[in-house]
C-alpha cells in the first residue's frame, strides 16, 4: 500500500498519533495544461508542473496552518490524476500532445510524462501520487473499452510508469478462477519487480461476456464493455 494514501478503498493510517493528508482528483488540471503544450512533449510536462504547483501551494499552506493549529501531523498531499465526475476525459488531455488515440503507440509514453510530471511537484506529497485509469470512473476510458481501443494488458502495461493496476475493471462473470488468480499474479510480479503498490479492483459481471456492453446503477460509473482476460 502507498504511504498515508487517503484515496479509497485502499487509504490507511499507520501510527498511534492522528494525522491527516489530502486526497486531490486532479484530471480538469491535466485538460487544462496539456492541450497548450502544442504537442510539443517536454513543453507539456513542465505545463503540468506549473499548473499543478499553482493549484496545490496554496492548498498546502492552508494544510499546514490546520496542523498548527489543531496539533494533528500533516502527512501530504496525494495529487493523482484521477477522474473526477463531469471532469474532461483522461484521453482528450492525452490525445491533445498529437501522438494518436488512447490506447495507440505512444499512450505509455504519454501516462510516464504525467506521471513524471506528478513527481518533479515542489509539495509535500503522499499516497500513490501518480495516474491513475480506471475504465468505469472515465468516459473517455469508456468508450475507449467499448470500442476495444485497448486490452486489459495495455492496462497492466500502463500500471508500469503509472500509479495504480487495474481499477473498475469489468470481466466475464464466468472466468475461471485460475484465469483470475494468474492475472492478479501479473500485477503483483509488477508490483514486486518495481517496487511500488498497484492494486486490482476487478469487477465479474453475472452473465456478460468479453465484448458485452455493461451497464451500473453507480451514478460515479460509466457505461462501457466487458474486458476480456485472456
Amino acid at each position: 500500500r502507498p504511504r498515508q494514501t487517503p484515496f479509497f478503498p485502499a487509504s490507511y493510517h499507520e501510527g498511534a498519533s492522528p494525522s491527516f493528508a489530502i486526497g486531490c482528483e486532479t484530471s480538469e488540471l491535466l485538460a487544462h495544461a496539456m492541450p497548450r503544450a502544442g504537442g510539443d512533449l517536454p513543453r507539456a510536462k513542465a505545463l503540468l508542473v506549473d499548473t499543478f504547483t499553482d493549484q496545490l501551494l496554496p492548498l498546502q499552506a492552508i494544510a499546514r496552518q490546520l496542523s498548527q493549529a489543531h496539533g494533528l501531523q500533516y502527512d501530504g498531499i496525494d495529487a493523482s490524476v484521477a477522474p473526477m465526475g463531469d471532469a474532461s476525459p483522461l484521453t482528450g488531455s492525452f490525445e491533445s500532445l498529437g501522438l494518436g488515440s488512447f490506447g495507440q503507440s505512444g499512450t505509455l509514453a504519454a501516462a510516464a510524462l504525467v506521471t513524471g510530471a506528478l513527481k518533479e511537484l515542489p509539495v509535500d506529497t503522499c499516497g500513490y501520487c501518480g495516474l491513475m485509469l480506471p475504465p468505469l470512473e472515465d468516459a473517455g476510458l469508456a468508450r475507449g473499452a467499448a470500442d476495444g481501443a485497448y486490452r486489459i494488458h495495455d492496462l497492466l502495461a500502463y500500471s508500469a510508469v503509472c500509479g495504480l493496476g487495474l481499477d473498475t475493471v469489468p470481466v466475464p462473470g464466468d472466468v475461471p478462477k485460475a484465469k483470475l488468480a494468474a492475472l492478479l499474479l501479473d500485477v503483483a510480479a509488477l508490483a514486486f519487480r518495481l517496487n511500488k503498490p498497484l492494486t486490482a479492483r476487478l469487477f465479474p459481471v453475472p452473465g456478460k461476456a468479453a465484448g458485452d456492453a455493461v451497464e451500473f446503477e453507480n451514478p460515479h460509473l460509466c457505461s462501457s464493455a466487458v474486458f476480456d482476460v485472456p
